[in-house]
């Protein structure tokens, strides 16, 4: 993992440090180094650490100056996360205004943030050029699992979750949802980390209380986060671009992008930041295997994929899914009860609503020659490898090749 984004993940795991179920299942909590004799639950651990690096960023001296620069990173951190008091009130008994609090609480932050990092990461992290996708892939922390979902309900399910920090912050978050549900194809966790990182930004940069949030479907699906920025907008974008590159680089996997709009540099004015999601729908593949432990490890090989992936455990459920969803592709078990995948083929073969449909069959028995002459376009033996599946896709044109 890249220091980049780590700094994005503290910041946004900091954002919920009394959320002990948020901090359990945060992508970034299975790295802390928690010693394996620990009594507590992970997440009291990691709150603890955290709570105890703001106590050591305490500048020398017993005397507490308020308004010295500083003793001011570790007043905020302290007086915010340990007392637990508004930001409003941390502000005035700085003598500091509410924007020059969000300006210098950022700033605490990725000081914290960094002191995390050199004292427990650094050592034992190379930093090799890597992105933000090594934090899952390299590390195995995060398996993508794209599935439909209602985007609006996504939405309300994340706003749920800031409530708490808008109702400190004196924040109006107004909803212009579409009326109707609104579909998209993709992994409901990683649309949710985007959203929270996307938020966190715009809380920073605002200039305004009122921050008004609207979904569009049109000829794309678009997520549009509108607010007035701060006339010193620049400045604290240059401090949050943590935030915003990191929900760029994950928006990637959603085959998503993420699009700005600023006033003149120190302007302020209306302000706008969109996660725009690609117009292509994915195509569904489905898997007749009446062993579920083989559809869910076809789900987690493609998991990755643009690719809608639909179990049918029974071969006669299965054949009349294929007709009524017809899926880009079907892959087929033979070692199956009452009707075997060689009945299943040949029934699909001869059906004009199916017989276009490509099959891949997969069985322990070599008969790669017997599958062919029956229609299948190939025939992987079981054990199935994940690279000989997707190479298969590759071949079909279903999957894209890895540049």
């Amino acid at each position: 993992m890249e220091r980049q984004t780590f700094i994005s993940l503290f910041k946004d795991l900091t954002s919920r440090l009394y959320d002990r179920v948020a901090i359990e299942t945060h992508p970034l909590a299975a790295f802390f180094p928690v010693p394996e004799a620990a009594s507590a639950p992970r997440a009291e651990v990691v709150q603890q650490l955290i709570l105890d690096e703001i106590e050591n960023l305490r500048p020398e001296g017993k005397e507490i100056l308020v308004q010295s620069p500083e003793w001011r990173p570790y007043l905020i951190l302290q007086r915010r996360y340990i007392e637990g008091q508004d930001p409003h009130d941390i502000a005035k008994a700085l003598y500091i205004g509410d924007r020059q609090f969000r300006r210098d609480h950022s700033r605490a932050l990725q000081a914290l943030s960094l002191r995390v990092w050199e004292r427990y990461f650094e050592p034992a992290t190379p930093s090799s050029g890597a992105d933000a996708t090594d934090l899952f892939e390299d590390q195995a922390a995060f398996e993508l699992h794209a599935e439909k979902l209602d985007l609006n309900e996504v939405i309300q399910g994340v706003i749920k979750l800031i409530e708490r920090r808008l109702e400190i912050e004196n924040v109006q978050l107004e909803l212009a949802l579409c009326p109707s549900p609104l579909q998209i194809f993709t992994d409901r966790i990683l649309l949710r980390q985007i959203l929270l990182s996307l938020l966190n930004y715009v809380l920073h940069l605002r200039g305004q209380s009122r921050i008004t949030l609207l979904t569009e479907a049109g000829r794309a699906t678009t997520i549009r986060i509108l607010f007035d920025a701060d006339e010193q907008w620049a400045s604290i974008q240059n401090d949050e671009k943590d935030s915003l590159e990191f929900a760029r680089r994950l928006s990637q996997w959603l085959t998503a992008r993420v699009d700005e709009k600023y006033p003149a540099q120190d302007k302020s004015g209306p302000a706008e930041i969109a996660l725009v999601f690609a117009v292509s729908q994915p195509r569904s593949l489905l898997i007749v295997d009446d062993q579920v432990a083989a559809q869910k490890m076809f789900q987690r090989y493609l998991g990755r994929a643009n690719l809608e992936v639909i179990g049918a455990t029974d071969p006669s459920q299965g054949l009349a899914m294929a007709q009524k969803i017809q899926p880009a592709l079907i892959i087929l078990d033979v070692m199956m009860p009452h009707i075997d995948g060689w009945e299943v083929l040949q029934t699909l073969q001869l059906d004009a609503e199916t017989k276009h449909i490509p099959v891949i069959v997969c069985s322990a028995w070599g008969e790669p020659e017997l599958a062919r002459s029956l229609g299948a376009v190939a025939f992987l033996k079981k054990p199935v490898i994940q690279k000989d599946l997707l190479d298969v896709l590759i071949h079909l044109g279903l999957v894209q090749e890895k540049k």
